[in-house]
């Protein structure tokens, strides 16, 4: 009990110690002044996270995260046997192309010329006095296209044909009634007259240069009823017309019969065409059964002609329009005697002249198988007054 007591009284004395000083303090406070509030600011601390900070932690943990990685690669070399390990790699050191280096090379030797060659032209420029090149700059002439234009309407006149002279033609004993009549050749009767005006062919000069086979084509697309007209001498007398030669054909009429002549020497294009077989000569044959009528060299003689015949081979030059070279061509073609010649067509005969060269381009053989055919059947007087209305076979 003694024991507890004198553990006990510390405690029983602070008590009674502060029991009285709590008195005293109490008399103290309830003698002085009423307190006064006052406010005073405290400063705060307030952690916030900034977006910066954040942003570099994330990058910062990722790359941390890589440690472990790396020190366990550590780990297990350190653990293992250390061996070198020898391990060829190729290390590109990149050089200069040669042939690159070597062209610049040449190139800047060669480009060290230019400013040389540049003072060379200088010089030269300099010392060389200004030269006019003359420019040639094509003009249209006025007095040349006037002299186009003329020529132009010269030619158009001269296609047309001279005037047809009615009066000469009248008084020469054909009967005319217009320039463009063709009635007045022998064997166009009105109705073929104005067949062959619908096709186009509308004056003398148009028909005589008309093939003979085209006037055949009007006539048989006509129908039958103009199947015995015969076309083959028409271009022939058209030509005569066109160029008012009427007493030539007038005198040319007067041997023919219907057109034709009275023996039909002068038959159409697709007649002698047929007759043009086993031949070497289109057009030209030599007859079997028909031979010609003996020459009459004295007829010829008394009728003014110069006849040189040889053996098997007439004297074309006889015809008006051929001379000695052309005697020779026709000749040569295999035709050698006048009735030959009268069966050729006109056209196989403009043939040898074309191919024999253009010195014979102004022939005109139009006339000469009927010519021949007057000279084969010694009819020289005949032959003789048309040629004195002829011009050179035309």
């Amino acid at each position: 009990m003694t024991l507890f007591l004198c553990k006990l009284w510390p405690y029983l004395a602070g008590g009674l110690i502060g029991w009285l000083l709590a008195g005293w303090f109490a008399r103290r406070l309830k003698h002085s002044e009423a307190p006064v509030e006052t406010v005073v600011e405290k400063e705060v601390v307030k952690v916030v996270d900034n977006p910066e900070h954040v942003a570099l932690i994330g990058k910062l943990e990722g790359e941390n995260s890589k440690i472990s990685a790396l020190m366990a690669t550590i780990s297990d070399y350190e653990s293992s046997d250390m061996r070198v390990i020898e391990k060829e790699v190729e290390k590109i050191v990149e050089i200069d192309n040669p042939v690159l280096l070597a062209r610049i090379k040449k190139l800047e030797e060669e480009n060290s010329r230019i400013s040389g060659l540049q003072n060379q032209i200088k010089d030269l420029e300099s010392s060389r006095s200004t030269e006019t090149t003359e420019v040639q700059k094509i003009v249209d002439n006025p007095k040349h296209i006037q002299r186009i234009s003329s020529l132009e309407d010269e030619l158009s006149a001269l296609k047309k044909g001279p005037t047809i002279d009615l009066k000469a033609a009248r008084s020469a004993g054909i009967a005319i009634r217009s320039e463009n009549d063709l009635t007045a050749i022998e064997g166009i009767g009105p109705k073929i007259n104005d067949l062959i005006q619908a096709d186009g062919i509308k004056t003398f000069y148009a028909l005589a240069d008309t093939n003979p086979a085209t006037i055949q084509k009007i006539l048989d697309n006509a129908g039958s009823r103009f199947k015995m007209a015969n076309p083959g001498t028409w271009p022939d007398q058209a030509n005569l017309a066109a160029n008012n030669r009427w007493p030539a054909l007038k005198a040319l009429q007067d041997v023919l019969i219907g057109g034709v002549y009275p023996d039909g020497a002068s038959v159409s294009s697709e007649s002698k065409a047929d007759k043009a077989k086993d031949t070497a000569l289109s057009g030209h044959k030599k007859p079997d059964s028909v031979s010609s009528t003996t020459l009459d060299i004295d007829a010829a003689k008394a009728a003014g002609f110069k006849v040189k015949p040889k053996t098997g081979e007439d004297d074309f030059t006889v015809i008006e329009g051929i001379g000695p070279k052309i005697n020779g061509l026709i000749h040569t073609a295999g035709i050698h005697t006048y009735l030959e010649l009268s069966e050729t067509l006109v056209e196989d005969i403009q043939k040898i002249l074309d191919d024999a060269g253009s010195r014979y381009k102004l022939a005109k053989p139009g006339t000469w198988p009927a010519q021949s055919e007057m000279a084969a059947t010694n009819r020289w007087d005949t032959l003789k007054a048309w040629q004195n209305e002829l011009d050179g076979g035309k």
